[in-house]
């Protein structure tokens, strides 16, 4: 069975790239401006700060968001479950 691979092209951080998935384009545009977004926020709040390090941070605070949600998701599912 074929995948459907579809890209979009975007810029994160004045950076253009191609993602290539089987999301639709517009979703990954949004993902990308998401992305963005987080990085203009964290060299607002520390200019001083190297790209690299800007992308770990970034990666981390997504990663944080990530769990927390999932934990909230799985705390609804066993407090549903428990009625």
């Amino acid at each position: 069975m074929a995948t459907d691979h579809r890209g979009a092209e975007v810029e994160i951080f004045g950076e253009r790239y191609t993602l290539r998935s089987g999301d639709a384009p517009e979703y990954l545009q949004r993902v990308a401006e998401y992305v963005d977004g987080k990085f203009r926020e964290l060299v607002k709040q520390s200019p001083s700060l190297m790209p690299s390090k800007v992308a770990v941070l970034v990666s981390v605070n997504i990663a944080d968001e990530l769990f927390k949600q999932s934990e909230e998701v799985r705390r609804r599912e066993q407090e549903a479950l428990a009625r």
